[in-house]
């Protein structure tokens, strides 16, 4: 009896509180996508692990909604991954679980998301809060949910917000394309007060002209990957502190986008300075096959050398992008970079067709070419080239 009436009381508990809640739940939009995928090496052999393989066949799927609940709306984006040969890209991921409220120019927002700052094409320098996720995008574009409150102004021409970040995120690897030597599960950090970090964002337009201005304190996301000895046999991720000023700009010059991200801050009691400025030019003069032809030039600089987050240096990215009229909807993007310094360069190339409102296809391939011993960003990958194929399902 005694169970009985516990259950009544669930039940009843559970009809006046969570009930009325689920009843209010309104999904406006949701979506699923399946993708069987495949990865080839051009190299058998890795130094950074034992097993090594060239073919690595794998599962993704990825789910998204949004809604509202009362006059709360809601986003959620979640992300599971599977590799029968890549024990570290078997995991999933919240990308996205928040509530957004809004109450005249005011807003506030909290739980998990991924956010993006920039205007680059090629690297995004200023987009400093999510943790990237190499195991998906080896150039850091793919990024991990990041736990967040903001709360934000917005105004005619923008909108001002301000964040809290109470959790930080260590960066995983793949055990391919490796970095040479095996990395260690066990970071290094240079302050114990991990997470709290703040930052302020304010975007603005005004005719021709966009504009993002923000500041950051806090974890840096990229590590340091180092030796603690000589004889090391795995490379540590150090984890250092930073505090970033940031500026993102894009001006449209006619046909010509001007694009500039730059930054400037302080780490390891050093300040520094990092650039990306560039352009984008749309071609005309099309075949009949050919919707969209853009041209793209960006020139990249960072002054912390080694313990810069990225391989830009001195190095200039030229590029372009393509989508094509015919009834699959193909999109090609091809860039290239070289290191004024090393002389090295890398290619990225992209294609993604569309076989039919449920299917498409995916393909893209990272070539190392000219890679010297003084390349210190693409030397460890040098014998890495891979190509990854994609068959998306959707619905």
């Amino acid at each position: 009896m005694g169970v009985l009436r516990l259950a009544f009381w669930v039940q009843l508990c559970l009809s006046l509180t969570i009930m009325p809640v689920l009843a209010e739940v309104k999904v406006d939009k949701y979506s699923v996508d399946i993708a069987a995928t495949a990865r080839i090496f051009a190299e058998e052999e890795s130094l950074a692990i034992d097993d090594s393989y060239r073919f690595g066949p794998g599962l993704e799927i990825e789910a998204n909604a949004e809604g509202d609940i009362g006059d709360t709306g809601y986003k959620l984006r979640l992300f599971g991954s599977w590799d029968k040969q890549d024990g570290e890209r078997r995991y999933a991921d919240i990308r996205q679980a928040s509530l957004h409220w809004r109450r005249d120019q005011l807003s506030l927002n909290l739980g998990v998301s991924t956010f993006f700052w920039g205007v680059s094409e090629s690297l995004n320098i200023v987009n400093v809060l999510n943790q990237a996720d190499l195991r998906q995008a080896i150039d850091g574009k793919e990024k991990m949910g990041q736990t967040f409150a903001s709360l934000g102004l917005r105004f005619d021409n923008g909108e001002l917000s301000i964040f809290y970040l109470p959790t930080f995120r260590e960066r995983e690897f793949p055990e391919r394309p490796s970095f040479g030597l095996p990395i260690s599960d066990r970071a290094l950090f240079e302050s114990s007060n991990r997470g709290g970090d703040v930052a302020l964002r304010g975007h603005f337009y005004a005719g021709d002209l966009e504009t993002g201005i923000g500041y950051f304190r806090g974890t840096r996301r990229a590590p340091l990957l180092v030796r603690p000895s000589p004889s090391a046999t795995m490379l540590t991720p150090f984890y250092i502190e930073t505090e970033n000023f940031l500026l993102d700009t894009l001006y449209l010059l006619g046909d010509t986008t001007l694009k500039l991200e730059a930054k400037t801050g302080r780490e390891l009691e050093q300040g520094f300075f990092a650039a990306n400025v560039g352009l984008e030019h749309p071609i005309y003069s099309l075949p009949d096959s050919m919707q969209d032809l853009s041209l793209i030039a960006e020139y990249l600089i960072d002054d912390r050398d080694e313990q810069a987050e990225t391989l830009g240096q001195n190095d200039l990215f030229v590029g372009l992008r393509a989508s094509f009229g015919d009834t699959g909807d193909s999109e090609f993007r091809g860039v290239i970079s070289y290191d004024f310094d090393s002389h090295g360069n890398y290619l990225d190339l992209g294609l993604e067709h569309r076989l039919s409102d449920y299917f498409r296809i995916e393909t893209r391939a990272f070539l190392f070419l000219n890679v010297g011993r003084s390349d210190t960003w693409l030397y460890p990958v040098r014998d890495e080239d891979f190509i990854e194929f994609k068959l998306h399902y959707s619905f």
